[in-house]
C-alpha cells in the first residue's frame, strides 16, 4: 500500500473518484481511517479486549501518537491513536490505571493500541478494566506486530486521504474555472462548491453584507455574530484588497478538511468577483462623459449623447436597461451586492459611480423580464433604486437617466420607473429657452409679493404641490379657505390664465419646475 501510493506520487499520478482503488478510492467516497478499519485489516493482527460498541469504533483517527510517558495528554491532539509497550507502568493499583485512562479520555484520544511482550507480556488486568469503565477501545498488539507498522499504515491510509482531497479541490477549482470561463454568474459557482461540499455557502462583502449563497433559501447571520460560532467557517478571499470579501461555509465535517478543498477554488472565487469591478472600472470614464452629456441639455446635442453612448462600447440596437441607486450612508454596503447582480443578470454591463450614486446600463439580459424585475426590486430592503423599463433608443434612454437621477432622491426603496417623468422633461426643455420663459411667465408674481408683501408664489406653489386640494393647501399654509380663493384668483389675474383648467394647472407646474430645476 506504502509501495503504491510513493509510486503514484513519484510517477506524478493524482487520482480521481473513478481512476483510483483501494485505499485511495474509499477515501475519495469519503470513507476516513477509523478504528474499526485498523481491526479489520488482517496484516496487523490486532484484536479489541474491550466490549466497545460500533459507534465508538467508528470514531476517525487524526493520526498516530507513539508515547510512553505516564501523562502524554500535553502532547496528544483530539482522536489519535496512541501507540504504546507500557514501558514504567509496572504499577497494579486500580486507580493508577483509573486515572491514566481517564486522562486519555478526556482529550479525547480514538483507541489505545498496547504492544504486548516487550514490557508486559500480557496486557494489565487494571488497563482492560479501566478502558472497559472509561468506553475507551483497548487493542492488543502482538509480538509478532512492531508499532512502527502500524504507524506507517495509518500514515499511509492518512497520505492517500491527504492526495485524494488534495485532487479533489483541484478538480473543483478547475470545474469553476471553467464554468467562470463561459461567464457563469456567482451563484453557478457557489452551486458547483455546494455539490462538491454538500454544505450550505455564501459570500459576504467587506461591509458584512451577503452578496450572493447557495441555497437561496438558507438564512445566514452577520460574519461578526459568526466568527465564534464551531459550525462556521470564514476563508477570506485572495482579492488583493485590504478588506476582502469573505467565503462562509457551514461546517459538517472537520475545517481542516473543507479548507482543503477549497483553498484552490477561493482563486477562482475571487477573480470572479474582481472582473465586475475591472471592467467597471474600465468604464468609469466613458459612463461618466455619458451621464454629464445627458443632463447637459444646453450643452450636449443629441449627436454629443450618441458618441459618448458609442465610446462605451454597447450595442445601438439592443434595449438597454438603465438602474440608479443611492448609496449614501447606510447603503454603502450595497455597493458590491449591486455589481454582481448586475454582471449576474445581463452579458453587458457598464458602471459606475457618481458621488454617492451608482449608474448602470446593462444589455442582453441573462433571464426573463419577470425575473430580472424580482431581483432588484428585492435586491435589498429600504434601498433608493430606480429600476427603468429597457430603452430602444437614444433619447429614451437620456430621458430615462435624467428621470430616474431625479426619481432615485425620492424613493425609500427599490421601484421601477415610469416610461416619462415630468423632471425627465422639464430637464429637456430647461436647455432650449424654456427656464427664461418659465421667469418672464412668472414675474408678475415676483414683483406683486415684493412691492406688496404678499405670498402668492409659495401659495400657488404649496396648493400644486398638494394636488390642487384646497383643504390640505389651508393646513399647510394655515389660512381660511376663503383667503385660498382670494390668491388663486389675483394669481389667475396676474399670470392671465385659469387655474381650473388642467392647462392651466399644468402651465404652472411646468413653470415652477423649470425656473427651480438645477442641472445636476
Amino acid at each position: 500500500m506504502q509501495l503504491k501510493l510513493r509510486r503514484r506520487v513519484r510517477e506524478g499520478y493524482y487520482a480521481t473518484a473513478r481512476e483510483t482503488d483501494g485505499i485511495l478510492c474509499n477515501c475519495e467516497k469519503g470513507v476516513r481511517v477509523r478504528v474499526a478499519d485498523l481491526l479489520a485489516e488482517h496484516t496487523l493482527h490486532l484484536r479489541l479486549e474491550t466490549p466497545t460498541g460500533p459507534q465508538r469504533l467508528s470514531r476517525e483517527i487524526s493520526r498516530c501518537a507513539p508515547t510512553e510517558h505516564l501523562d502524554p495528554t500535553p502532547f496528544l491532539d483530539p482522536n489519535v491513536l496512541l501507540l504504546t509497550s507500557g514501558i514504567g507502568m509496572n504499577f497494579s493499583e486500580q486507580s493508577i490505571w483509573d486515572g491514566y485512562v481517564e486522562r486519555l479520555t478526556r482529550v479525547p484520544i480514538a483507541a489505545l493500541a498496547f504492544a504486548v511482550g516487550a514490557a508486559h507480556k500480557t496486557l494489565p488486568p487494571g488497563l482492560v478494566l479501566a478502558c472497559t469503565r472509561h468506553d475507551l477501545p483497548l487493542l492488543e498488539v502482538p509480538t509478532t506486530v512492531p508499532l512502527l507498522k502500524i504507524d506507517q499504515h495509518v500514515e499511509g491510509m492518512l497520505g492517500a486521504e491527504r492526495l485524494a482531497r488534495f485532487d479533489r479541490g483541484w478538480h473543483l477549482a478547475d470545474k469553476c474555472a471553467k464554468l467562470a470561463s463561459q461567464g457563469a454568474e456567482i451563484s453557478t459557482l457557489l452551486a458547483a462548491i455546494y455539490e462538491a461540499l454538500d454544505a450550505p455557502i455564501a459570500v459576504f462583502d467587506a461591509f458584512d453584507t451577503l452578496i450572493a449563497q447557495y441555497p437561496e433559501s438558507l438564512a445566514w447571520r452577520a460574519t461578526t455574530a459568526m466568527e465564534s460560532q464551531p459550525d462556521v467557517l470564514l476563508v477570506p478571499l485572495p482579492m488583493g484588497l485590504s478588506t476582502p470579501c469573505q467565503l462562509a461555509v457551514r461546517l459538517y465535517r472537520p475545517a481542516t478538511e473543507v479548507e482543503a478543498l477549497l483553498a484552490p477554488v477561493t482563486s477562482i472565487l475571487a477573480l470572479q468577483l474582481n472582473r465586475s469591478v475591472s471592467v467597471d472600472a474600465s468604464s468609469h470614464q466613458d459612463m461618466l462623459r455619458f451621464a454629464n452629456r445627458c443632463v447637459a441639455w444646453s450643452e450636449a446635442t443629441r449627436g454629443d449623447v450618441a458618441d459618448a453612448f458609442n465610446e462605451l462600447g454597447l450595442s445601438r440596437r439592443a434595449e438597454t436597461t438603465l438602474l440608479v441607486a443611492d448609496l449614501s450612508g447606510e447603503h454603502a454596503s450595497a455597493a458590491w451586492k449591486l455589481r454582481v447582480a448586475l454582471h449576474d443578470a445581463f452579458h453587458d454591463v457598464r458602471l459606475s459611480e457618481l458621488d454617492t450614486q451608482l449608474v448602470a446600463l446593462a444589455q442582453f439580459p441573462r433571464e426573463e423580464a419577470a425575473e430580472l424585475t424580482r431581483r432588484f426590486l428585492t435586491i435589498q430592503e429600504g434601498l433608493p433604486l430606480v429600476l427603468s423599463v429597457p430603452t430602444h433608443t437614444i433619447d429614451e434612454l437620456r430621458i430615462a437617466l435624467v428621470h430616474a437621477l431625479d426619481l432615485v432622491r425620492h424613493v425609500s426603496a427599490p421601484v421601477v420607473a415610469p416610461a416619462l417623468g415630468l423632471s425627465a422633461v422639464v430637464a429637456a426643455a430647461a436647455g432650449r429657452g424654456a427656464r427664461e420663459a418659465a421667469a418672464r411667465f412668472l414675474a408678475p408674481l415676483l414683483e406683486h409679493d415684493e412691492h406688496r408683501t404678499t405670498e402668492l408664489m409659495p401659495t400657488l406653489r404649496v396648493w400644486l404641490r398638494n394636488d390642487a386640494q384646497p383643504s390640505r393647501t389651508c393646513e399647510e399654509l394655515f389660512i381660511h379657505r376663503n383667503s385660498l380663493s382670494y390668491r388663486l384668483r389675483r394669481i389667475e389675474q396676474l399670470l392671465g390664465i385659469s387655474l381650473d383648467t388642467l392647462d392651466g394647472r399644468a402651465t404652472c407646474l411646468m413653470a415652477l419646475r423649470l425656473v427651480e430645476f438645477e442641472p445636476y
